[in-house]
């Protein structure tokens, strides 16, 4: 090949390397675009699982503390640390719904329970927990605190303490709202001494806790005719209290605790006789005190009729704490 020959070639591949180079750049970035979209998905994906873990976390506290409730009804037992039996339940709950994921996804999940323990709303339970998501070299980690409610539709728990209390003495009975106590309360304090005790038998109290609407508490005693007190019993409400046991300690059978809680109203049995103007106090961490064998954890109350139907009288025995509480005053 002559001079001119190889000077055309070179002039071809001069021609050419342009496009040569063009398509390797656009190659680059068709590559590296692919990438960054695939990157994009992966992020994605584990943060909607950590959303995932973040919704699901309360729906199953919720199904372990109705599961620990019925136990504890069913057996009259109470649980030697609520909290750790929660905590462990609900922690297995955890790690076999995430198993799946690992299996069939491809993105590593893991949601460790730090702890389970009482909440500042009485009517809550706190969890703390730590949420790990992975896929590839994508990770999330995020600490969780969550108040999970105890009278929310998904989680309906019973008041535990009667039947723990009373499973020695009789036990209890309920209907589909109420717990009925027969002779069990009345034998329960006299087993420890306290006096008027019959004044609780056939005795009624909430079975499943719900939060009084009626606030403040002292609208109660101060309606006309003691109307909202009387719609308070009726449908079985409870109210904030610095005495009573939360639901944590309660599942233990404990009826005060160090934990800001709540208490009810545990009714006695209306009836024609009006005489007995003393006996022990209607608020069920005062009936349950058993702290003191002595029985003297169980102080009485005054007679306070809330309503009279005919010759049947309704009534409560208040000590004068709980009446200046909600609003019942000169009794």
């Amino acid at each position: 090949m002559d001079s001119r020959g190889y000077a055309m070639t070179a002039m071809s591949f001069l021609m050419v390397l342009p496009a040569l180079l063009l398509v390797a750049v656009l190659f680059d970035m068709s590559h590296t675009g692919s990438s960054s979209a695939s990157t994009n998905l992966g992020s994605d994906a584990v943060l909607q699982t950590a959303k995932d873990v973040e919704r699901d976390v309360p729906i199953l506290t919720g199904q372990v503390l109705m599961e620990e409730d019925k136990k504890v009804i069913q057996s009259g037992k109470g649980l030697q640390n609520s909290r750790e039996s929660v905590k462990n339940n609900l922690q297995a709950k955890l790690d076999s719904k995430y198993e799946y994921y690992g299996n069939n996804t491809g993105l590593k999940v893991r949601c460790e329970v730090r702890a389970v323990d009482s909440s500042a709303e009485p009517f809550e339970v706190e969890v703390n927990s730590t949420v790990w998501v992975e896929k590839g070299d994508i990770s999330h980690v995020e600490n969780l605190t969550q108040e999970v409610s105890i009278i929310s539709p998904q989680c309906r728990v019973a008041d535990p303490v009667p039947f723990i209390k009373c499973e020695g003495h009789g036990g209890v009975t309920n209907t589909s709202e109420r717990i009925v106590y027969g002779s069990s309360l009345e034998n329960y304090f006299n087993s420890r001494g306290v006096p008027n005790a019959g004044a609780y038998e056939n005795a009624t109290s909430p079975l499943f806790i719900k939060k009084c609407p009626y606030d403040p508490y002292k609208s109660h005693g101060e309606s006309e005719g003691f109307i909202v007190l009387k719609n308070c019993i009726d449908n079985g409400y409870f109210h904030e209290s610095s005495d009573g046991s939360c639901f944590l300690c309660r599942l233990e059978g404990k009826s005060t605790c160090f934990h800001y809680g709540f208490e009810t109203f545990v009714v006695p049995a209306h009836s024609p006789n009006n005489t007995v103007n003393s006996a022990p106090c209607s608020s069920d961490h005062v009936i349950f005190n058993d702290t003191n064998p002595d029985g003297s954890g169980t102080y009485p109350g005054n007679s306070v009729i809330y309503y009279q139907d005919g010759g049947y009288y309704f009534k409560l025995f208040l000590d004068n704490g709980h009446q200046n509480k909600y609003g019942i005053i000169g009794f």
